[in-house]
């Protein structure tokens, strides 16, 4: 089982790193080359270049069933779950069939309505509360993860 995080924009790589190193479970981050970081030590960087969707082609590409995937992007997200994988947003919700098509119709309306000049709102400032909650769910998931695949 590998661990996939779709890099360029994720608050909670250091949260992911700590709790995957705990399971000893490899980490995978992708990102651009605009946003290129530090090493943490652990994880495995795979830099790809800045067009849009490279970074959501090579992880669409390289995970399997089994893996985790942790992207706040529904598109990615859709395809991840057809590969048989888990995936969960960096606020801590997992993506599921039972919540994936709500969840893809309500963006299409977002860009239907910025395409028309509309305005919508967009996320909430993150708080200190989401990031237990994703850290709680993360942990969850791997447990459940492991357990099944023994």
């Amino acid at each position: 089982m590998f661990i996939y995080v779709d890099g360029d924009a994720c608050p909670v790589k250091r949260e992911i790193v700590e709790i995957s190193s705990k399971y000893q479970l490899k980490v995978i981050i992708v990102l651009s080359i605009c946003h290129l970081t530090k090493s943490d030590g652990f994880s495995e960087y795979v830099v790809v270049d800045h067009r849009n969707q490279s970074a959501d082609m090579e992880i669409i590409n390289r995970v399997k069933g089994g893996d985790i995937v942790i992207t706040d992007d529904y598109g990615l997200a859709s395809i991840v779950l057809m590969k048989r994988a888990l995936c969960m947003s960096s606020r801590g919700m997992q993506y599921t069939a039972d919540n994936m098509d709500l969840l893809l119709y309500k963006r299409h309306m977002n860009q239907k309505i910025m395409r028309a000049g509309g305005k919508v709102k967009g996320p909430s400032k993150r708080s200190s509360s989401e990031n237990r909650l994703f850290v709680m769910n993360f942990e969850n998931m791997l447990k459940k993860s492991l357990y099944n695949s023994q």
